[in-house]
């Protein structure tokens, strides 16, 4: 059946029309007719349904019936659709093809489907009791593309024979220009998938891509094979082959890589990567990477001379239904690593100083109020080579417990208490100076830290400190005329530890020596408080205001006093009066110091409390008159809070610092404004001696000496807006962390003015441009998936911070902008970038685009500037079954030809 070109239509997938179509039952009244018949195949009789729905002609004669009009067979696995189908007794056989219709177009294409998958055909005949078929112009969907071909012949065992075979990777474009191409194709389901020569096809043009024949597997599971290496030249190491070694499927569980990289310099590594998943149980990943870093001291400028090694590993459980879970968070490994090893595609571990690592088993006692967590932590700085590993830490805890709920006095149902217990072991390798400012007989005066290797186990072990802490607390609330809640409570602390400290004072070296003694040493502190809270509503009429009806402030005091004894009493033997020095006129100059000094937990608090804190929060709102007949709530300032506390017996600096915080919003929540600032009530005053002129603060309030309310310390102004072309609709994808109203820029706590801290996206990803939620894993994994529904986002921010001491003054200002800019429906561009003004340079900044190309697709990234200045290029198949065709170049400034 041949098919001119210019009448050619796309073969299309209709195997939901299979589903859609299911034969009628007698007692339909649709229009149609239905009928069987018996064969045997293989000496078992089975049966033959079939229907048509215009008209089922039977012609005795020669014993064949003719179906016409959406005709269909179901035989056994076997479903065939097609506009005319024939059924011919004497050969055994189904014959089924399309109509032409008066303007040349194919109708009613013969679909085929069986066990193995579905066929669209230009004409088909079925022998159903050899089992064997002959197709023409078949097109079936295969894994990442479609299967096309002239002619194919089917034999019982399913396998197949294909003559002027085609395989398109793009399941939604079957006239991709993409595609390779083979004359002779047999295909064993399941198994593999053999060619005779063949060659890649780009845009219709044959390439010098192609081998005399192909192996290829066929297999819905991951199978073992090679892994090919990359090539290049690095300036540092020369040339290489990178990430080549043996994949290996242990199972469908478990997967591994092992890879090595070789560098002509003389410079190796190893690397061995597992994956793992136990569905509805468990998943996670373990990475192990062992680089020998070489070159030689003769020829080379700065010659690498190092052995690094990396550990990553990930764990995360799926507990639904489950007493206890196990999680795991690890990244350690040498300080010199990420720097001898720069990444091109993960460049935030490039830049980060600081890695933490935690182990963590948690779960409930059954039928208790008991829940325990034992768990590993880790924090390693690569810059001051301080490493911190908390093993093993313990934890039980008591839910609170209301042991008198069934009273019907408030003040007794509300009774509960709660019990923590933890437990720690605290390895590090720095090691401490004494802290009270005296010489010191028997121990360093200066901070060090020890080297982290094997030979040095024991002396890390004798600078570990460990110890176990009680916490006990008994608390109730009850209100008064229901407006005033008052929330007593008792709290109970005790510390146990393995050792105590002795100090004696050395009058021949004027110096004080510090002994360990071990055994058994425990301290109970104790503290009682009482705190008093309300909210006070106030309602103002806004009748002068148009659009406005009123507008409300709510305000919220609370006030807490809390009085803790002086554990520095002799009473009490959590510490010891000892002198430290002699002053000019031969008198004992004396501390006390604590037989705790820098332990696990620390110490018994120094000195006697009597403390009243405070806090007033404020909120501003108002009702805008809507289109609607109810009101709309509009917030004015979403919170204005003020916090502080004095202590009636503190010997001086009774009245703590006033903390100010303040955050609202603009433009119906579209910019956030953030502000904070800490004041300094007391005065402080300037002198000069030796021509030094030096500030010192002074226990007397600044309002008596006329310097105002106080001296502002520190102060943080954080304004931020995120804008995009979807911002007003209601389809806007929130969940997944959307870009209007979302996260804060600067948010946070107010009085940390340090760069980096906990949060690692604190000033933005630096090869992602801060948009993971719209593009996630963008620059991480070349194979994610790239959201292009957003035709623009932006996100920007400004940051102000100051923080004044009594040497200087520090003002930082920065801007920061990043997001995402749709060019066309195929061209993406993504941004990171920011300016510091005080150090009147850019911030690391990046550039990334991505271009689909139909069948394939580009990714690129640069970064134009800075310590890793590099870029990255990607251009491939879509399809993961050729992920291995692809075009990448990845240069950083150590590479050669950058």
């Amino acid at each position: 059946m041949a098919i001119k070109p210019d009448t050619t239509v796309a073969l299309q997938n209709r195997a939901e029309s299979l589903a859609d179509n299911e034969l009628p039952s007698a007692q339909d009244t649709i229009p149609g007719v239905q009928d069987s018949l018996k064969v045997e195949v293989n000496g078992i009789e089975t049966t033959i349904e079939y229907y048509a729905k215009d008209s089922i002609i039977t012609r005795t004669k020669d014993n064949t019936t003719y179906l016409y009009g959406d005709a269909r067979i179901k035989y056994d696995k076997i479903d065939l659709l097609a506009a005319i189908i024939i059924i011919d007794r004497n050969n055994n056989e189904l014959i089924a093809r399309g109509v032409q219709d008066s303007t040349g177009i194919w109708r009613g294409r013969p679909i085929f489907q069986d066990a193995q998958g579905v066929y669209e055909t230009e004409e088909i005949r079925y022998n159903f009791i050899t089992q064997r078929a002959r197709i023409k112009g078949v097109a079936t969907d295969q894994p990442d593309g479609q299967l096309q071909g002239d002619v194919i012949k089917r034999n019982p065992d399913q396998s197949a024979y294909i003559l002027n075979g085609k395989y398109i990777p793009c399941l939604d474009d079957p006239d991709a220009q993409t595609f390779i191409k083979a004359k002779k194709i047999k295909i064993n389901p399941g198994v593999s998938v053999i060619t005779g020569p063949f060659l890649l096809y780009v845009g219709g043009i044959p390439t010098p891509l192609g081998l005399p024949f192909g192996y290829f597997p066929d297999t819905r599971e991951a199978t073992s094979g090679i892994l090919f290496p990359k090539y290049g030249d690095e300036q540092r190491r020369g040339l290489f082959l990178r990430e080549g070694g043996w994949y290996q499927a242990w199972n469908e569980k478990v997967h591994s890589a092992f890879t090595a990289d070789v560098y002509s310099k003389g410079s190796w590594g190893l690397k061995a990567r597992t994956v793992y998943k136990n569905r509805y149980k468990y998943s996670g990943s373990l990475d192990v990477s062992f680089n020998r870093n070489y070159t030689n001291p003769l020829t080379d400028e700065n010659p690498l001379d190092s052995q690094d090694f990396w550990v990553s590993w990930t764990h995360r459980p799926d507990s639904k239904g489950r007493n206890s879970r196990f999680s795991a968070s690890v990244r350690a490994g040498t300080s010199s690593f990420n720097q001898n090893n720069l990444s091109t595609v993960n460049f935030s571990n490039n830049i980060r100083s600081e890695f933490r690592s935690n182990v963590n088993f948690s779960g409930t006692i059954p039928r208790s109020p008991f829940n325990y967590t034992i768990s590993a932590r880790h924090n390693q700085n690569v810059q001051t080579k301080i490493l911190d590993v908390s093993l093993p830490e313990f934890g039980l805890n008591m839910n609170r417990v209301y042991p008198m709920k069934g009273s019907k006095a408030d003040i007794l149902k509300s009774l509960n208490v709660g019990w923590r217990f933890n437990a720690s072991n605290r390895i590090t390798n720095l090691v401490r100076p004494g802290t009270a400012g005296f010489d010191i007989a028997n121990r360093t005066d200066a901070t060090d830290t020890i080297a982290v290797q094997f030979q040095t186990l024991d002396q890390l072990l004798d600078n570990a400190t460990n110890g176990a802490q009680h916490n006990i607390d008994l608390s109730t609330s009850f209100s008064i005329k229901e407006y005033f809640n008052f929330t007593p409570s008792f709290n109970i602390q005790e510390l146990w530890y393995l050792e105590e400290l002795n100090y004696q004072y050395l009058e021949d070296e004027n110096a004080v020596r510090i002994d360990t003694i071990r055994g058994f040493s425990r301290a109970m502190t104790y503290s009682a408080g009482v705190g008093v809270s309300t909210q006070i509503y106030g309602m103002y009429p806004a009748k002068r205001l148009k659009n406005i009806e009123a507008i409300r402030h709510i305000v919220t005091p609370s006030i807490n006093f809390t009085y803790r004894p002086d554990f520095s009493e002799e009473r009490f033997g959590y510490y010891q009066t000892v002198q430290t020095d002699t002053a000019s006129d031969g008198s004992p100059i004396t501390q006390q110091l604590s037989i705790y000094d820098g332990f696990r937990f620390g110490s018994p608090t120094l000195g006697e409390a009597a403390a009243l804190s405070f806090q007033v929060s404020n909120k501003l709102e108002m009702k805008v008159k809507n289109d609607t007949a109810q009101s709309r709530k509009v917030s004015i300032i979403d919170n204005l809070s003020l916090a502080g506390g004095y202590n009636f017996l503190a010997d001086s600096f009774k009245l703590s610092t006033i903390a100010i915080t303040a955050r609202t919003s603009l433009f119906n929540k579209k910019v956030q404004i953030n502000m904070g600032a800490i004041l300094d009530p007391y005065t402080y005053v300037t002198s000069t001696s030796e021509g030094i002129t030096s500030t010192q603060r002074i226990s007397k309030l600044a309002l008596r000496s006329s310097q105002g309310l106080g001296r502002l310390t520190s102060a943080r102004f954080s304004l931020s807006t995120n804008l995009n072309s979807r911002a007003n609709s209601s389809n806007s994808r929130s969940g997944a962390g959307g870009f209007a109203g979302g996260g804060l820029a600067g948010e946070g706590d107010l009085g940390s003015f340090g760069e980096g801290g906990d949060n690692p996206g604190q000033f933005g990803s630096l090869n992602d441009g801060g948009i993971r939620s719209a593009v996630p894993e963008y620059f991480y994994d070349p194979n994610g998936y790239v959201d292009i529904t957003i035709p623009w986002n932006i996100r920007l921010s400004f940051d102000y911070s100051y923080l004044w001491t009594t040497t200087g003054t520090t003002t930082r200002q920065s801007v920061k902008a990043n997001g995402q800019l749709e060019l066309t429906p195929k061209w993406q561009l993504t941004y990171n970038t920011g300016y510091d003004f005080d150090q009147k340079e850019f911030t690391q900044t990046s550039i990334g685009v991505y271009r689909d190309l139909g069948c394939w697709e580009m990714r690129a990234n640069w970064i134009p500037f800075g310590a890793f200045t590099s870029y990255t290029i990607d251009i491939q198949i879509k399809t993961s079954a050729l992920k291995d065709l692809k075009i990448s170049r990845r240069r950083s400034q150590f590479d050669r030809s950058f």
